[in-house]
C-alpha cells in the first residue's frame, strides 16, 4: 500500500493548498494569513468568492472579499474549499486507459454534496466535514490507477462486466481497496484521524469499530457513497430503493427527508462540478432514477410473472398428460376415477340426478386376432375420437381400460340419457377405416346407469356396477345395442 501512497504518480497538492491545510491546523488561526496565502494564486481567489456566493453554502449577503468569506464560510470551509480546487486541477486525466475521469467526479462530488445534506438532518457532524469527508473518499482510486494502469484497468474491466462492487474487485485484485489508500493519503496530508478513519470505513468495513466521533463521519460516508453509487451508475437502478431504506436506516432519517435530498442532489452536484470546473459525464437524475428502477422492476415483475405463467403452463401440461390416455387422446382411467368420485359427491349435495354410460367394442378380440394388434389400436383411436365429439360441460368421456369406454352425465334424466347412448352407439356403427387394404368397421355394446340422488343415494362403486351389469346385459342380447337402469 504504501508504495501506491508514495508513488510519484499521485497528483500533488498545489503550494498554496499546503499551505492553507497548515495555516488552519495552527491554534490561533489568522484570517488575514490564510486570505494572503490564498490570494498568490488570482484563479484560487476567485473561485473562493464564487463558492460563498453559491446557493450551496446557502448566504443571505454576497460575499466580496476573502477575508468576508472566511468569516461567513468558516475556516474549515476555506480549508475544505483550497484542497477541493487544488484536487480538481490537479485530477484532470491521467494517461490513456480504462479510467472514466468524468465518472469518478460525478461519484466524488455526489458523496460529497449527499453528505452535506445529511449531516445536516444526521447531528453530530459538521457540515464542511461531511463534504470533505465525501470530496476525498474515493481519492485512493487516482493513486491505485496512477500507480499500476495495468493492473486498476482489470479491475475497472471486472467492475463494468458487473462482477461485484468496485472496493470488493480492488481487494481480489489489489489486495487493498480505495478507502485504504485514501486514508493513507490523508493520513499524509495531516488531515484529522477521525478524518482519515472515516474515509477507511466509507464502505461499511471496520465501522462498527471506529470511535464515536469517526463512526458517524463514517456513517454518513457510507450512506452517501451508496447514494453516489446510484447517481454515478455503479450499481442498477433497479437497487434504488433498496439503496434507499437501507440509508433511511442507517442514518435514523425519514424516507421524506431523503426523498427531499435526492430533489436537490443533482442542482447541487452540477454547480459544484462548475465551480470545480470538473466535467461529470452524462447526467443521471433523481427522476431519471425513479424512472429506469420503475422500468426494470417492471420488467422483472413481468418476466416473473411470464415466469409463473410458464410454469403453470408446464404443469398443467403434465397434468393433462397423467391424465391423459396416450393412445386414444381421452382420459384415462385414473381421471375417470377421480371425475366421478368428484361428481358423485356434488350430485349427493344438490340431490340432483347423474347417468354413466360404459361401452364395449363388440368383437374387439376378433378384430385383434384377425388383423393384428395395430388394427386394433386403430380401432380404439377411431372410438376415441368418435365419443369425444359427445364431450361438453356436464359430459366427461374416458377410456375406461381395454377396450372399454365411459361417458359421466351430469345432470340428465334417464330419457336423455339413453337418446345420448343410442347416438353414441349409432356413431361407433358408421366407423369405417382400411387396413392393409382390408376395410374394417364395428359396433359397440352400451350399458347405462341412471341415479336420481333425490331418491336414493349411491357411490360412484355401485353406479359402476349397475352400468356394467346393464353392458354385460346388452352383450348377452346380441351386442349393437343399449340397455338402461334408473
Amino acid at each position: 500500500m504504501s508504495s501506491i501512497v508514495n508513488s510519484d504518480a499521485l497528483p500533488s497538492i498545489p503550494a498554496v493548498a499546503l499551505k492553507v491545510i497548515e495555516l488552519c491546523r495552527e491554534d490561533d488561526i489568522d484570517i488575514q494569513d490564510v486570505a494572503d496565502a490564498i490570494s498568490t494564486d488570482p484563479a484560487l481567489t476567485l473561485r473562493m468568492l464564487k463558492s460563498a456566493n453559491s446557493s450551496i453554502f446557502g448566504m443571505s449577503k454576497t460575499v466580496s472579499s476573502l477575508p468576508q468569506a472566511m468569516v461567513v464560510l468558516g475556516i474549515r470551509t476555506v480549508k475544505v474549499m483550497a484542497l477541493g480546487f487544488a484536487l480538481a486541477d490537479t485530477v484532470k486525466g491521467g494517461k490513456k486507459g480504462r479510467f472514466d475521469y468524468p465518472r469518478y467526479w460525478r461519484r466524488s462530488l455526489t458523496t460529497a454534496v449527499a453528505a452535506r445534506l445529511i449531516a445536516q438532518e444526521f447531528g453530530g457532524v459538521r457540515k464542511d466535514e461531511a463534504f470533505v469527508g465525501g470530496l476525498l473518499s474515493d481519492i485512493g482510486m487516482i493513486a491505485a490507477e496512477r500507480h499500476n494502469q495495468a493492473q486498476y484497468d482489470k479491475v475497472i474491466v471486472r467492475h463494468l462486466a458487473g462482477k461485484g462492487r468496485i472496493h470488493e474487485i480492488e481487494q481480489e485484485v489489489l489486495g487493498i481497496t480505495h478507502a485504504d489508500v485514501s486514508a493513507m493519503m490523508l493520513a499524509n496530508w495531516s488531515m484529522p484521524e477521525a478524518m482519515s478513519h472515516a474515509i477507511r470505513a466509507h464502505h461499511g468495513n471496520g465501522l462498527e469499530d471506529l470511535d464515536p466521533r469517526a463512526k458517524s463521519l463514517g456513517t454518513i460516508l457510507n450512506a452517501a457513497s451508496e447514494i453516489a453509487s446510484l447517481f454515478s451508475g455503479d450499481v442498477d437502478p433497479s437497487c434504488s430503493e433498496e439503496i434507499f431504506s437501507s440509508v433511511a436506516k442507517m442514518c435514523g432519517v425519514s424516507r421524506e427527508f431523503l426523498d427531499s435530498v435526492m430533489e436537490v442532489l443533482n442542482d447541487n452536484v452540477s454547480e459544484t462540478a462548475e465551480m470545480f470546473s470538473v466535467d461529470l459525464g452524462d447526467e443521471i437524475s433523481f427522476d431519471q432514477l425513479r424512472h429506469s428502477a420503475m422500468m426494470q422492476l417492471t420488467h422483472l415483475s413481468m418476466s416473473a410473472e411470464q415466469e409463473r405463467v410458464s410454469a403453470q403452463s408446464q404443469i398443467e401440461s403434465w397434468r393433462h398428460r397423467a391424465q391423459t390416455d396416450k393412445l386414444t387422446g381421452v382420459a384415462n382411467r385414473q381421471a375417470f376415477d377421480d371425475h366421478l368420485a368428484n361428481t358423485v359427491q356434488d350430485a349427493i349435495e344438490l340431490r340432483g340426478e347423474l347417468g354413466l354410460i360404459m361401452m364395449d367394442i363388440d368383437h374387439f378380440k376378433k378384430l385383434n386376432d384377425t388383423h393384428g394388434h395395430q388394427a386394433g389400436d386403430e380401432a380404439l383411436r377411431r372410438v376415441g375420437s368418435c365419443v369425444e365429439k359427445f364431450a361438453e360441460e356436464s359430459r366427461f368421456v374416458a377410456r375406461y381400460g381395454g377396450e372399454e369406454f365411459a361417458i359421466v352425465v351430469a345432470e340428465a334424466s334417464a330419457r336423455k340419457l339413453r337418446e345420448l347412448a343410442e347416438e353414441v352407439r349409432d356413431s361407433i356403427s358408421k366407423i369405417r377405416f382400411q387396413h392393409n387394404g382390408t376395410p374394417l368397421q364395428f359396433t359397440a355394446s352400451l350399458g347405462a346407469a341412471h341415479v336420481s340422488f333425490s331418491e336414493e343415494t349411491v357411490n360412484a362403486e355401485e353406479l359402476i356396477r349397475r352400468a356394467d351389469e346393464c353392458l354385460y346385459g346388452a352383450k348377452q342380447d346380441g351386442r349393437n345395442r343399449v340397455e338402461i337402469t334408473f
